[in-house]
């Protein structure tokens, strides 16, 4: 139970959508790149993920996403658990089809280290699409994507999973941008292992409410905070947790755009 514990503190941590925005795709040969810290608590177990990101348009349209996070800390009831070192590295790339509709694909390389990573030791694949409309006093930011994963040398293939976010984006300051937002996990079908049904899930929903703020030092400079609360049926919860806890990730990063 301790082992699935410690696992399901890992993929809530996991669970919200993965690109980089869900807004429109910035200008030609724009970026940013960005240092985010997550400390994550799950009812004994505290964690804390950093996580390198960066952005970048080649071409008109065309969005180059990286991700590469870092776990330096891992506790269970205040003891270190050893589950420290490189999670997995994620690539991706976004197209803005018209002003206000974008797609997207993610993939995520099983670079990380086999004990904080499993069961994902296979290779992701999140995509989908976007659609972002821009009110003026207020900003809407949706995404619907559908993320599935390859069968890993420990023979475990993940379940699909549905993932629909829908983000607020309040024009109120130009300097602190408040938003908030929800994203709707839904595992489609049953985790296998082997090829066979291991864990029955298909069905299970999670929802993980967040809000946070922008704060911009200059042109060049910004950092967010943001609140995640990890929540679902009791089911999810299980699957994910061991138990029915509900966790909490707060996240503070700064951010460099370019």
């Amino acid at each position: 139970m301790l082992k699935k514990i410690i696992i399901g503190a890992a993929l809530l941590a996991s669970t919200s959508f993965a690109t980089f925005s869900n807004f429109p795709v910035p200008a030609e040969k724009r970026g940013e790149a960005k240092l985010v810290a997550d400390f994550i608590i799950h009812d004994k177990w505290k964690g804390l993920d950093l996580s390198a990101k960066a952005r970048f348009v080649p071409v008109q349209n065309l969005e180059l996403y990286l991700s590469l996070p870092f776990r330096p800390i891992s506790r269970y009831d205040g003891e270190s658990d050893k589950k420290t070192g490189m999670k997995n590295l994620t690539l991706g790339a976004r197209y803005q089809i018209i002003p206000t509709v974008a797609a997207f694909l993610d993939v995520t390389f099983p670079t990380g280290k086999d004990r904080i990573i499993y069961p994902d030791d296979g290779f992701g694949f999140y995509f989908g699409g976007q659609y972002s409309q821009d009110f003026g006093s207020l900003a809407l930011g949706t995404e619907a994507g559908l993320s599935m994963s390859t069968q890993g040398d420990d023979k475990v293939k993940s379940p699909m999973t549905l993932t629909l976010n829908a983000e607020l984006d309040p024009n109120v300051s130009p300097v602190i941008s408040p938003y908030f937002g929800v994203t709707m996990n839904i595992l489609l079908n049953d985790e296998k292992y082997d090829g066979h049904k291991h864990v029955e899930t298909s069905g299970d929903i999670g929802v993980d409410p967040y809000v946070g703020a922008n704060i911009k030092i200059n042109q060049t400079f910004s950092f967010d905070l943001c609140v995640t609360l990890g929540l679902g049926d009791d089911d999810y919860l299980i699957y994910v947790g061991g138990n029915t806890k509900k966790s909490l990730t707060l996240e503070a990063s700064f951010n460099a755009t370019f």
